[in-house]
């Protein structure tokens, strides 16, 4: 895996597969439900430095399902989750917030940030967990993820505070400034507030 210089990470729940991939050097675990009956693979998680990515979206329609069967599976799962991430906090288990894109679409990023929060992050740490600690998950920290010198200026302004209410980022007209690479993208601010920019750069 590293020795061909590539960042490996494995989709399991638990089990033998997951604890193999542990044993195999995996750089993070997607979902991981049921690691919080095996305490030992996540105190080496811990040790190691290798990511939790829960994945907590993908698991909330079918908590919903019309099919008792369905419904039945996936509550018992999400204690199990939950249980995981409470205890990959206490443990030291870096976290990274991911959706699983797959056939179920891709629901919002921030969708995720929120429900990490409900999980027991704090609202920095579940931003944290979408930017700077998603980018050390990928082996970018030293490219993006911080607001920094030298790194990617990709950075999204937001009417209010989301520390405050992280739903604010589900909200498209909360989104005020998004710029990619230092480059704007998407710009709803006020005229007035451009004006004041503008007046500012050419003060400067």
């Amino acid at each position: 895996m590293r020795a061909l210089g590539r960042r490996v990470m494995c989709h399991a729940l638990g089990g033998p597969g997951l604890r193999t991939a542990l044993l195999a050097g995996v750089d993070s675990i997607a979902h991981g439900c049921y690691l919080d009956e095996e305490p030992e693979l996540m105190a080496r998680m811990a040790e190691r430095g290798v990511f939790l990515v829960p994945t907590l979206t993908v698991y909330v329609d079918p908590r919903e399902s019309l099919a008792p069967r369905v419904r039945a599976r996936a509550l018992a799962l999400h204690e199990h989750h939950l249980a995981t991430v409470r205890r990959a906090l206490e443990l030291g288990v870096p976290i990274a917030a991911g959706t699983d894109a797959g056939g179920h679409g891709h629901p919002p990023n921030a969708l995720e940030l929120g429900y990490l929060a409900d999980a027991g992050l704090t609202a920095m740490q579940a931003l944290r967990a979408g930017t700077q600690w998603a980018a050390r998950c990928l082996g970018f920290e030293n490219e993006l993820g911080t607001i920094e010198p030298g790194r990617l200026a990709d950075l999204v302004v937001v009417d209010g505070d989301p520390l405050a209410d992280l739903k604010l980022l589900l909200d498209p007209a909360r989104i005020e400034l998004v710029l990619k690479g230092g480059v704007t993208c998407v710009d709803r601010r006020p005229a007035v507030d451009r004006r004041e920019e503008s007046d500012r750069r050419r003060r400067a």
